[in-house]
């Protein structure tokens, strides 16, 4: 795909708006910074209906159902490609069987964002997972997505980020592969040279409450109300009341900002929501990402 789909022979000439899909989306963290960028989301797909209602109601985009029910060769061309593919085949906290996973299907879910990049042939790849996508199975899963990735014909950059190293106290790391086409190798070596983006905020500065802790647990999906020393514990923390230290739970809108999203309505079940909230990627990272990637056109 050349760059004059982006732009046009001078960057200031911007022939159309960049056009991303939304694949796993839920609640929407890549439409929620990419649409501040001015581009365009047009198709998003999850298998979870209040991530879907969510997802609409913030967008005005309603998302399709099953991935595995959608045929690419259907949809319009599009420049982005974006992906929070099923973490818990690769992840500590799940059973780690990787692409052997046959519960729900999750261990096939690349395959699954395969036949997107195959038939669509996006210029732009971004894929988010766990850390531990990294070291499972000796390497050999990151291998085998590296290489399916490689073969299609993109460069390929990668790196963990957490978010308190960006400004948003929570101690949540995930995983970002990105593969690009037509790509300068100098520019490309240098995507996740981030330094410009750190900022360290303390969780007090950020909620503004006395909180003892400086930085959040991760959000996640099991745990919640567990016991404050308990470690399954993420939600409960001490704050500091004159000479006291009284015990404070974190509110769903403590939750939602620590993932980055503000003035945010989320749909469903109070425990759909919590969920939603455990799954979904902190905005910090996706608002990185996209402007890393107008640095490469």
């Amino acid at each position: 795909m050349d760059i004059r789909n982006f732009y046009g022979k001078k960057k200031k000439s911007r022939k159309k708006k960049i056009k991303f899909i939304d694949l796993f989306c839920g609640i929407g963290s890549f439409h929620y910074s990419f649409k501040k960028l001015g581009w365009k989301c047009v198709m998003a797909s999850d298998i979870c209906e209040p991530a879907r209602e969510t997802y609409k109601h913030n967008h005005k985009l309603e998302p399709r159902g099953d991935i595995c029910d959608i045929e690419p060769s259907k949809l319009k061309s599009y420049d982005i490609l974006t992906a929070g593919f099923p973490c818990q085949p690769f992840s500590n906290a799940g059973f780690k069987k990787g692409f052997e996973d046959e519960k729900d299907g999750r261990g096939t879910m690349f395959s699954q964002v395969m036949r997107f990049v195959k038939e669509n042939k996006p210029r732009i790849v971004i894929l988010e997972n766990v850390a531990g996508l990294l070291t499972h199975d000796d390497g050999k899963s990151f291998e085998r997505i590296k290489k399916e990735i490689g073969d299609e014909g993109y460069k390929i950059n990668y790196k963990v980020l957490k978010c308190s190293d960006y400004g948003i106290p929570q101690m949540r790391k995930r995983l970002f592969i990105v593969g690009m086409k037509d790509v300068d190798d100098n520019k490309f070596k240098d995507f996740f040279n981030l330094a410009e983006y750190e900022k360290k905020v303390t969780l007090a500065e950020y909620l503004g409450k006395n909180f003892v802790k400086d930085t959040a647990y991760t959000i996640r999906c099991g745990g919640r109300r567990s016991a404050i020393n308990n470690k399954h514990n993420w939600d409960g923390y001490w704050i500091k009341d004159n000479e006291k230290e009284i015990e404070y739970r974190l509110t769903i809108e403590d939750a939602l900002k620590l993932q980055g999203f503000e003035n945010y309505e989320l749909q469903g079940s109070k425990t759909a929501n919590w969920k939603m909230l455990g799954n979904t990627i902190p905005t910090i990272f996706t608002e990185i990402i996209g402007k890393q990637i107008l640095k490469m056109l």
